[in-house]
């Protein structure tokens, strides 16, 4: 082997097909492993990091700072971190052609232990590619029959509770609370996922697709930081108390504080993906995106806490999920998806546009040819799926999802009067809803029921049509 020349790396040849096996639910697999571990950099470790320092009692107050609080959470943020940068390395793949040749060898060194033996005379290359596997989801009606199955199925499990905390009905709760914790906060957030990407009509990457939604998720950190310290501190210091639901201050969190410090948190993310911006439609799938990320991160936080209702988390549990699941959740889409489709207007003008790895940019009414083409297999070696026959630029969009054209409502293309909408919308949805809570605080418990419920319909449906007349100008 001393003395064979070796075989150097070369840039992968044009119209390279990959095959990849078909996966549509290792997305979902590796995205709830993100999920709890950005959950514990941002409660476990960042939380008490600034709690230590600025407010460690949580009165809203500055002071008393805890060094011990910094120091847990400082050890607990430094594995995390490198187990988030060790998850999200490059993934580069392999890739070693042979051929034929007369004026080839039978033993071809690509490396120096490395080597291969052929019974012919063959002409080997090798190159390194990047990971460009396409995004490929479960059906969004799998998604939804799991996600209603099952959160019917643990409410049942958790209705024996009503008639008290015993062995046996302690023994089903710890039985259901995982996987409806798992499947109440999860499933809904990639159901809406799921249907983005198929009635969008753009070719995405897993790898960007995934950081679409990472981005989400550490979105929520300088969020949760604004609305438990700074929004509070502040508050508290001209003399609006913040610990009561029904006081001024607490309101303002509410309607001021989380839309402007939320909205600004996920436009800054859309940003920080400016990059793979090439047009207002990727900007809005890219900040529609974005928007589920913070949902998935926040609903897990708000369906663990429906848990802690005790003999009532049945209904606690039903309640929460179904209503972040068909209302909060697309809500957050929406308002950063309004702010990706200015953004990407405006850095569509401004650069030049973004080529995504494997794809090549088309001409308008032209199909994308591809420099690094993909194809999905089954067990079977059968094609499911691949990327000559991925791209719609007639998409066909259910008209429930979708109105005409004639119905569009226009978006603003100039960011910041988008985050400023989004920020109206976020405020008037918190904002009312706090308001209906102050004025049924003192009514008969029935009516009370109706007017939430009754309130809470007529913003789902109106977010409903909202999102039907954004879609066509955001599609367009």
């Amino acid at each position: 082997m001393q003395g064979l020349p070796t075989t150097p790396l070369t840039p992968a040849p044009p119209g390279l097909v990959l095959a990849h096996p078909s996966s549509p639910w290792k997305v979902v697999r590796s995205m709830l492993g993100f999920v709890f571990l950005v959950l514990i950099i941002v409660q476990v470790s960042s939380v008490p990091i600034f709690a230590g320092i600025l407010d460690s009692d949580f009165d809203g107050d500055i002071g008393p700072s805890n060094p011990w609080l910094t120091i847990f959470g400082s050890a607990c943020l430094i594995p995390c971190v490198a187990g988030f940068a060790f998850l999200r390395r490059p993934k580069l793949t392999h890739i070693i052609r042979a051929r034929e040749s007369p004026f080839g060898l039978t033993f071809n060194m690509i490396a120096p232990r490395t080597a291969i033996q052929s019974p012919s005379p063959i002409v080997i290359e090798h190159h390194l590619v990047r990971d460009t596997a396409p995004l490929e989801m479960p059906p969004g009606k799998h998604l939804w029959l799991l996600f209603f199955g099952g959160v019917l199925v643990s409410t049942l499990f958790m209705l024996p509770m009503m008639y008290g905390l015993n062995l046996y009905t302690g023994l089903l709760f710890a039985f259901i609370a995982i996987p409806a914790f798992v499947i109440g906060f999860s499933t809904p957030v990639f159901a809406w996922w799921s249907t983005l990407n198929a009635y969008f009509g753009l070719p995405t990457t897993r790898r960007l697709a995934e950081w679409m939604l990472i981005a989400g998720m550490v979105s929520t950190l300088p969020a949760i930081l604004i609305n438990s310290f700074l929004s509070p501190i502040l508050l508290n210091a001209i003399g609006l108390e913040t610990v009561d639901p029904m006081g001024l201050g607490y309101g303002m969190i509410l309607f001021l504080s989380a839309p402007i410090g939320e909205e600004i948190c996920k436009a800054a993310a859309v940003l920080v993906l400016a990059r793979f911006i090439d047009s207002p439609r990727r900007g809005f799938q890219i900040g529609f995106t974005v928007g589920l990320g913070f949902a998935l991160l926040e609903n897990s936080m708000y369906v663990m806490t429906a848990f802690f209702a005790g003999e009532a988390a049945a209904f606690s549990f039903a309640f929460t999920s179904i209503l972040r699941g068909i209302g909060s959740i697309p809500a957050h889409g929406l308002w950063t998806g309004i702010s990706g489709y200015a953004i990407g207007h405006y850095l569509s003008n401004r650069k030049v546009q973004f080529q995504q790895p494997g794809y090549v940019v088309a001409q308008e009414s032209i199909m994308p040819r591809t420099d690094q083409a993909w194809m999905l297999m089954d067990s079977s070696g059968q094609i499911v799926k691949q990327s000559s026959t991925e791209y719609d630029p007639k998409m066909h969009i259910p008209k429930w999802l979708c109105a005409s054209k004639d119905n569009a409502i226009p978006l603003p293309k100039n960011p910041f009067y988008a985050v400023g909408l989004a920020m109206f919308f976020h405020a008037f949805w918190n904002g009312s809803s706090w308001i209906l809570g102050i004025l049924s605080n003192d009514v008969f418990w029935a009516l009370q029921a109706v007017m939430v419920f009754g309130w809470v319909f007529i913003l789902i449906l109106a977010l409903w049509q909202i999102t039907r007349r954004i879609l066509p100008t955001a599609l367009s």
